[in-house]
């Protein structure tokens, strides 16, 4: 009797091991999936923080053009109103001192 209780106890206890493996591996599917999700969200917050740096820099880049720009106006029109007050014969006054 024992010769026939052997194999149907390997049987009883293989199909345990292999109910116990698909429920593990439908626990390692689903971390798998929450890993994919979690990376997914990740890639579209780190696109919106690359376009948002991207528009920063642009920015900072048309402003600093923009200064220059208006930096050159000012010495154009201070080496203007200079020749003008020399022209005049006026000297300009002493900037103030800080």
């Amino acid at each position: 009797m024992a010769e026939h209780t052997t194999p149907r106890n390997l049987a009883v206890g293989s199909d345990s091991d292999v109910a116990a493996l698909q429920v593990q591996r439908r626990a390692d599917m689903q971390v798998i999936r929450a890993l994919r999700d979690t990376q997914l969200e990740h890639g579209k917050t780190l696109k919106e923080h690359s376009e948002l740096l991207a528009a920063l820099v642009t920015g900072q880049v048309a402003q600093g053009k923009a200064l220059a720009d208006h930096s050159e106006m000012l010495r154009t029109l201070a080496a203007g109103q200079a020749a003008i007050l020399d022209h005049l014969g006026i000297t300009p006054p002493e900037p103030p001192q800080d």
